[in-house]
């Protein structure tokens, strides 16, 4: 670092000095109430403060110390609910919806009906399984029959080969239908013919709530048309935007802080769970972060808005109370203790750059070799600058 020249003038200041002591009691208006201080010199680097003005604006010492800061990315993102927690209601065969009186927000459990749907065709779907269910006896019958007479070589084999054919289809017939029963929610094993019926209910397969509603009461839903949303927010997560310059800095197991822009002080934490591994184009990659504790989610809703910090590795560095830092010029500056004299303390202004923060401390980099014997002003620089 280039040196620098004093600009210390020792006669003005005593002069200052005695001036402002005297001051104290040569009126009765005085208020006591201040000192005032001479600014100094545009372009010094050493400034001399007295003990009078020392104790009487408060200053205070402290010391630079090594701390852990973590940089932090801004960001942006929206809450969102996992795949798992989505869920669309539509018909595996198409029918008239009744029963229904959902509404948007209302939370469902799992297994609750939602709504019914109501045709004919389930009516013959129980009817083709009931028939094929009561044929499949005699058809099985009739093949154990025809094998044993086969293998007493009574029977032509033929007549074994046809019984086991009818047998086969009949049972596989069967089973399909039984499967498309249960599609319906309609249990094979208890049906017989006095419970065939037209209406079948719709369940929910998850708890959760009502996202929305897409059909009426007595509209007809057709095959794969979507009647209801549902989502559950049990485990919601954080979706950030981050531009592709900070992707190499990010990785699994980061902390995020964030916030509602509507409300900034009630801070939530998370952790990185999944980094995006392309790049959109708008030259950006998305990261997915869960909650650290999902309990925090319940004032959260899905499409919120949130602002966030992701905290980068920590690294070392010097630190100093924030207080202790000078802006001048868009430059910023810290006072360090060089020599104290009967009169003061003569101070060296040495320029910083200012980096992360953490509980009102504020990392350093300075221009100036500084260790922890170094004696610095934390409190009241801005007054002689």
């Amino acid at each position: 670092m280039e040196a620098f020249r004093s600009k210390f003038y020792p006669f003005s200041i005593l002069a200052l000095a005695l001036a402002l002591a005297s001051s104290c009691g040569n009126s009765e208006n005085s208020t006591g109430e201040g000192i005032q201080v001479a600014e100094a010199p545009e372009g010094a680097r050493e400034i001399f403060l007295t003990e009078v003005q020392f104790n009487t604006m408060k200053m205070e010492w402290g010391s630079p110390k090594k701390e852990n800061f973590s940089t932090e990315i801004n960001v942006q993102g929206t809450v969102k609910v996992p795949v798992e927690g989505m869920q669309e209601i539509s018909a595996y065969f198409g029918g008239y919806v009744s029963d229904l009186k959902l509404i948007e927000g209302q939370p469902v459990r799992k297994g609750e009906t939602l709504f019914y749907l109501e045709n004919p065709d389930f009516i013959r779907l129980q009817q083709d399984y009931l028939e094929t269910s009561s044929q499949l006896t005699y058809l099985k019958a009739e093949f154990e029959r025809q094998r044993t007479l086969s293998a007493e070589q009574i029977s032509a084999q033929k007549n074994f080969l046809k019984a086991e054919a009818d047998y086969q289809s009949s049972l596989a017939k069967c089973q399909g239908l039984k499967k498309q029963l249960s599609l319906i929610n309609i249990n094979a094993e208890d049906l017989t013919p006095e419970t065939i019926r037209s209406k079948v209910p719709v369940y929910s397969p998850i708890k959760g709530f009502v996202e929305d509603v897409f059909v009426v009461p007595g509209q007809f839903l057709p095959a794969s048309g979507k009647a209801v949303s549902l989502l559950n927010k049990d485990h919601l997560h954080i979706e950030l935007i981050l531009f592709e310059k900070d992707a190499p800095q990010i990785h699994i197991g980061q902390k995020v802080a964030f916030a509602m822009p509507d409300n900034p002080e009630r801070e939530i934490m998370a952790e990185i769970h999944v980094v995006g591994q392309s790049v959109n184009a708008q030259r950006q990659i998305n990261v997915h972060a869960d909650l650290e504790d999902e309990k925090e989610g319940l004032g959260l809703f899905p499409g919120m808005f949130v602002q966030a910090r992701i905290q980068l590795d920590p690294k070392q560095s010097w630190s100093l109370p924030e207080d202790a830092l000078v802006e001048l010029a868009g430059e910023y500056y810290i006072l360090l203790q060089k020599e104290k004299t009967d009169l003061g303390y003569k101070l060296e202004r040495i320029r910083v750059i200012p980096g992360g923060k953490s509980r009102g401390n504020i990392a350093i980099e300075a221009l100036t070799a500084l260790d922890e014997n170094s004696v610095i002003l934390v409190k009241g620089g801005f007054n002689l600058l």
